[in-house]
């Protein structure tokens, strides 16, 4: 297997509609976007099961096809019929690709190979029924072959005591290899595009900020965490009954439904800033910015929502000693951002404000600052908007 391509392994399920991904974790339902690639996943493992009863026809049991994608950052995918007993075994799973690679790598160029499979060694990993004492063997047929830019390389394997794959046969499956590759090819695309954006929302759920993807109506394609807990406390936003997220103060709530609509639609970027008010005299800033995503050749427009609020600035301790502070100094800072005055953070610390005072010239000296505003700017703009610890895995909501 060449170092330079990218391998996604994909199982059709000999005896259902489940298609199986090794490398891709389940992802739960998390807007319109996850659950649109998730019904495209669905609807391959239904034409996944139309294909193993087609190969049936042709008394196969089991079958390995490799798709090689050429240009640049060259892209293989390895697609699965059968082999039940390595499902969701990883390491089963590397082995056997790697013996595929192996047999093809005796093959050579030929294209169309006859051969047997003894219950022994690359037999096993297949789950093979050779027997030498009965004389009865797994047999295959190996078939290569290029089609618009892509090396198809398929396996077929036959259960021991069936007959040889004759030429009919096999001009069968030169003709049906092509679509199959084509299957399997976009069945990859889809779990790596599901998994790219599992990851993406993961990365978002990280982000303190509360943060929504909206369509030109309001509906959420996507809203992290932050943004999940904030519609919970129906201050600043709440959901209409159309499901459209909204401003909770009425006088503010057209403004803000035209802004996300603009953003979804204009053909220029829109860039737009809100304060959002509650009963209580609490406050938000709400931005507006057009978004775009891109599936393939398609891109789509939507809205980007991020809230933003005031708030005290909470330095975590691996970033003041990054900056070479001390532990005391470090403890010192951490009260002076939280309560900005000097009397206060001395109290914080036990310190006398004469010592305190001494504390804040040596931390301006090391940070290069002269005033106390200019200090808690500096800090406030190298604290990463996290939630702390991991965050909740995305496929645990």
């Amino acid at each position: 297997m060449s170092s330079d391509a990218e391998l996604s392994t994909l199982y059709a399920d000999a005896g259902g509609d489940a298609f199986h991904s090794c490398d891709l974790p389940f992802e739960p339902d998390h807007g319109e976007t996850i659950s649109g690639l998730r019904h495209g996943v669905d609807a391959m493992a239904n034409t996944r099961k139309v294909w193993h009863d087609f190969l049936g026809q042709f008394d196969i049991s089991s079958a390995i096809l490799t798709v090689t994608l050429s240009g640049s950052g060259a892209q293989r995918h390895a697609y699965l019929l059968g082999f039940d007993h390595v499902r969701d075994d990883a390491d089963a799973t590397q082995r056997l690709l790697a013996m595929m690679d192996d047999l093809w790598s005796r093959i050579g160029e030929q294209p169309v190979h006859h051969f047997q499979i003894a219950g022994t060694g690359f037999g096993a990993e297949l789950g093979a029924h050779g027997d030498p004492a009965t004389g009865l063997y797994d047999c295959g047929v190996a078939l290569q072959m290029k089609r618009g830019g892509a090396c198809i390389h398929a396996l077929f394997f036959r259960q021991g005591g069936s007959a040889r794959f004759s030429d009919r046969d096999i001009a069968s499956l030169q003709m049906v290899a092509p679509l199959l590759a084509d299957s399997a090819t976009h069945a990859a695309q889809l779990a790596r595009q599901s998994q790219r954006s599992a990851m993406l929302e993961g990365m978002f759920d990280r982000v303190s900020l509360a943060m929504a993807l909206l369509s030109a109506d309001g509906r959420p394609l996507f809203i992290n965490s932050a943004a999940t807990a904030l519609l919970g406390q129906r201050k600043w936003l709440i959901r209409a009954a159309d499901g459209a997220i909204v401003a909770a103060n009425p006088q503010q709530a057209k403004e803000l439904r035209e802004s996300i609509r603009r953003a979804a639609t204009a053909p220029q970027p829109v860039e737009d800033v809100f304060r959002l008010d509650c009963s209580n005299g609490d406050w938000r800033l709400a931005y507006v910015v057009s978004a775009k995503s891109r599936a393939g050749d398609v891109t789509a427009r939507c809205a980007m929502l991020i809230l933003m609020g005031p708030g005290k600035v909470d330095a975590p301790s691996s970033l003041l000693e990054a900056l070479g502070l001390l532990p005391s100094e470090q403890r010192f800072l951490g009260q002076f951002l939280k309560s900005s005055s000097l009397g206060n953070a001395a109290e914080g610390c036990g310190l006398s404000e004469e010592t305190a005072r001494t504390y804040l010239k040596r931390v301006r000296a090391k940070l290069g600052v002269h005033r106390q505003m200019e200090l808690a700017g500096l800090i406030s703009g190298l604290v990463l908007p996290l939630h702390t610890g991991d965050g909740p895995a995305l496929w645990d909501r």
